[in-house]
């Protein structure tokens, strides 16, 4: 997990796995390093009745699960819980859960728009991109947006652009950070918007929002660059070493190698796609 955390708590023989971010935790201990470095995704269904169960079977914690068990049946706010997990153990200092209720009362205190929107964006940046636009959509839905300046709006449709880039819905995206710039006149939405019509090879629509928008040639160069080195970073992707590696074995006569590994790639991506959608 990043950091070397000394248990004297029982270490779990399986593992604690949070979706949200697909990480397996073994002590208390790295529970409460995980709750720290993932405070602003803190939410009351990252700790059910499953957590609960975990805690007393794999820990041996029962005191600590009876506690989890009444607050999770009685609906308290996730405040509440974060500080009985945080509290059953020495890792952190009395101060430093201080800080933890700080920031959760902070986060309370936001507009219900921004803290769905804080929770969409936490979904995005662990690529679980169905739930990223699932509640970016619930915020165009409701009347909360109303209260929002207008460069909220661009930050979330340039975000749900971002979401069906990763989705490879090229030109939905492109629609989305048009949208985003028109409301925010952020370059990186235009930008962004540039690259998702070169990637759906939308050509006259390329053309003709450089000459609406009058983007200079300055701009286009800088842009151009941007996207070639993302190009560039795409094709030592993963994914992309799988796909050229299915290439040479077609150009090898492979046949039997070919289908093998065809078959082992899809059940990987399927597997990944269920991950991002099953949090």
């Amino acid at each position: 997990m990043g950091k070397l955390i000394q248990c004297s708590s029982p270490i779990a023989k399986k593992p604690y796995h949070f979706r949200l971010t697909k990480t397996n935790v073994y002590s208390i201990e790295e529970v409460c390093y995980y709750i720290r470095h993932n405070i602003y995704m803190m939410q009351e269904e990252v700790f059910d009745r499953e957590f609960a169960m975990w805690i007393r079977s794999e820990l041996h914690m029962d005191k600590t699960a009876d506690k989890l068990d009444r607050l999770i049946q009685d609906h308290h706010n996730i405040k509440d819980i974060v500080v009985t997990i945080c509290c059953s153990c020495d890792y952190y200092e009395e101060e430093e859960i201080h800080d933890l209720i700080q920031i959760m009362d902070e986060t309370t205190q936001l507009p219900k728009y921004a803290r769905r929107k804080l929770k969409g964006d936490n979904y995005l940046r662990c690529k679980s991109y169905e739930k990223a636009l699932e509640e970016y959509e619930k915020i165009f839905e409701s009347d909360e947006i109303l209260q929002a300046d207008i460069k909220v709006y661009g930050d979330l449709f340039h975000n749900m652009g971002v979401a069906y880039v990763n989705m490879g819905e090229f030109h939905k995206a492109s629609e989305l950070f048009l949208k985003a710039y028109e409301k925010n006149g952020r370059d990186g939405s235009l930008a962004q918007c540039l690259f998702a019509l070169r990637l759906c090879k939308d050509v006259e629509t390329f053309k003709k929002l450089i000459r609406d928008l009058e983007i200079s040639e300055e701009k286009q160069g800088i842009w151009e660059k941007e996207y070639q080195r993302a190009v560039e970073n795409s094709t030592l992707s993963k994914a992309s070493k799988q796909i050229e590696r299915l290439r040479e074995l077609a150009r090898n006569g492979s046949v039997e190698e070919y289908y093998d590994k065809v078959r082992g790639y899809i059940v990987e991506w399927k597997n990944e796609y269920r991950r991002q959608i099953s949090v």
